[in-house]
């Protein structure tokens, strides 16, 4: 019975972690479509292309993290997993925390560009144009990279284990100095970023209701509602994240002693956690990323023809009563 409901939790993970991946994939293609299609930007695509492509490997790597121990025990009963994490298990946790920690700190950026479209919204389009957004994320990513190999060119590479749901050091029970600082200081950074951001829609409903000389215009303001509250959803979802993983090291031996198919299920929704963030900030959150999704996928297209035949309907009927009233 339980070797079943660890295999159906496998199951649906797989299946979810596949409609997320497709999401992101769906969601990059037509950003960059409708981007090359306009002459100027209107909107934050470029911010969108990058989550949405670490998205997309992330979610492409949790596959290997989670299902690469069952699919190892089936070849190899035995040593199969221990074996695959000897090869594979070292290079997939740094992918891991490479598409985990970057989107973390471009939260980061996004909240900076947040607060100098609050203070300055005329001197924020010159430091925030797309080029120099691009220069921002890229130099990220690349000083993400860099923090992460420190750590990978050491002898304290971390290794997740899927039997243990835990993050292991090769130098356990020490920890090399950037996994130290990594799991005291960086649940401060998501809940900074949400603190930031709330404090800011605040602020704005504060001033448009005493300064209503500063509301440029409804579709700005609605721009600008909708950056802050992705910026801020962003920070409270990570926020949840650390604070979950935070409490399983601060208690393992709590963690270790519950069941494993509880352990299996913890961990699978912590990936989950993870990979469904674009899909609740472009897709729900968000209505212009949403049309773009459904207009792609065809949904529009049917409720145009539905709103078409209805208001034709109702056309004729009052045709048709009018003729009988004459």
């Amino acid at each position: 019975m339980l070797h079943w409901l660890v295999l159906t939790i496998q199951i649906i993970f797989t299946l979810m972690n596949l409609f997320f991946t497709s999401f992101d994939s769906i969601l990059l293609y037509c950003v960059i479509k409708q981007r090359v299609s306009l002459s100027r930007s209107t909107g934050p695509f470029v911010y969108i292309i990058f989550l949405t492509g670490f998205g997309i490997m992330e979610k492409l790597n949790a596959f290997l993290m989670v299902d690469g121990w069952p699919v190892s025990e089936w070849f190899d009963p035995e040593h199969g997993y221990e074996r695959y994490r000897n090869f594979f298990g070292a290079y997939v946790t740094l992918i891991f925390l490479i598409c985990y920690l970057t989107p973390l700190f471009l939260d980061c950026i996004m909240t900076i560009h947040r607060i100098c479209i609050f203070i300055s919204p005329l001197k924020s389009t010159k430091w925030f144009s797309d080029f120099k957004v691009v220069c921002y994320c890229i130099t990220t990513c690349l000083l993400v990279l860099i923090w992460l190999l420190v750590q990978q060119i050491s002898n304290c590479t971390l290794n997740f284990n899927a039997l243990t749901s835990f993050l292991e050091s090769a130098c356990a029970p020490d920890r090399h100095p950037v996994t130290w600082f990594q799991n005291k200081y960086l649940i401060y950074v998501p809940i900074l970023s949400m603190v930031i951001n709330a404090f800011m829609l605040f602020a704005q409903r504060i001033s448009r209701k005493f300064w209503k000389s500063f509301v440029s215009s409804q579709s700005q303001l609605k721009r600008e509602n909708a950056l802050i509250r992705q910026a801020l959803f962003i920070g409270v979802y990570l926020s949840v994240y650390e604070i979950l993983y935070l409490h399983t090291r601060l208690y393992p031996e709590s963690f270790r002693s519950m069941p494993f198919e509880l352990q299996t299920l913890t961990y699978d929704l912590r990936l989950l956690a993870v990979g469904s963030l674009n899909f609740f900030v472009y897709f729900v959150l968000t209505q212009s990323s949403r049309t773009l999704v459904l207009t792609f996928l065809g949904y529009m297209k049917k409720v145009a023809k539905q709103r078409t035949g209805s208001v034709s309907q109702t056309t004729a009927n009052f045709q048709v009563q009018s003729a009988k009233i004459i």
